[in-house]
């Protein structure tokens, strides 16, 4: 892993959102006056976004499941609603990034993230919700991701 790469191996949430990417995480980080988030794993409580009333994740049989494509239910109507969802409005997949970390593991994950959304001004990141550096300010549009046109 890039020793510069700021995103943590607790900003990767359960369902393969990149907290670290997240508006709300960055206006955290950044000390923004604007809602603000620490991140689904830092505050150590059950993803209530997703998985309010998730078996799997918040309450699963063998105590949790690390990340969603751990969970028996994978691929569950929560997960998909949430993947179309971020392709459509972010051109993000939060199935894509469970794939690869399934495939290649959590270092590797944390490195493509990061080398898709660093800022090329300032090495900050940009967020998936409104591609906006919040470090810098600097607004910028990914065109391609893993061989996908977004």
């Amino acid at each position: 892993m890039n020793n510069a790469n700021p995103i943590s191996l607790e900003l990767i949430a359960p369902c393969g959102m990149n907290c670290a990417l997240c508006s709300k995480y960055l206006a955290y980080l950044n000390d923004l006056s604007r809602p603000q988030c620490s991140g689904c794993r830092v505050r150590n409580t059950p993803c209530t976004y997703l998985f309010e009333k998730c078996t799997g994740i918040n309450q699963g049989p063998t105590g949790q499941a690390q990340f969603c494509f751990e969970c028996e239910q994978y691929p569950c109507q929560a997960i998909d609603r949430m993947d179309k969802r971020y392709r459509e409005n972010y051109s993000m997949s939060v199935k894509d990034n469970l794939q690869v970390l399934r495939e290649s593991g959590l270092d590797s994950l944390i490195e493509i993230q990061y080398q898709e959304h660093r800022c090329i001004r300032c090495d900050g990141l940009i967020s998936v919700h409104n591609r906006k550096c919040f470090k810098c300010d600097t607004i910028t549009r990914l065109v391609e991701k893993r061989g996908k046109e977004y």
